[in-house]
């Protein structure tokens, strides 16, 4: 669960999200709420679990009325080096996966929520 340190960090425009989650049992690693200067175009969260709790995710943030565009696993390959190599990568490896929810803003209430 996250500490008031922790939640007063966040993004605000993403907080209410991780909150949500994290309240639910989720282990959220990262968040953004998306646009010009930020790491994101749109504002998204990313949490560990399978495919599983990917589907329990996009489901409550959809009856908590939020906005969800995409609901996705992401896998990826990062490089392998050795201390031998002097910083040169030996080759590949895939992470362990990890899922990803990204949230549109509405035009109407100008926040991921959707008006009621």
């Amino acid at each position: 669960m996250l500490d008031e340190f922790a939640i007063n960090s966040l993004d605000e425009g993403i907080r209410d999200v991780v909150v949500l989650l994290n309240k639910y049992g989720f282990k959220t690693f990262e968040s953004c709420e998306g646009g010009k200067g930020h790491c994101y175009d749109v504002p998204t969260v990313r949490f560990f679990g399978d495919e599983f709790d990917l589907i329990r995710a996009y489901e409550l943030c959809t009856i908590h009325r939020m906005n969800v565009a995409e609901a996705k696993r992401v896998y990826r390959k990062t490089d392998v080096y050795s201390e031998v190599t002097n910083g040169v990568p030996i080759g590949e490896n895939w992470d362990r996966p990890f899922n990803e929810l990204t949230f549109s803003v509405h035009s109407n209430t100008g926040t991921i929520y959707l008006p009621c």
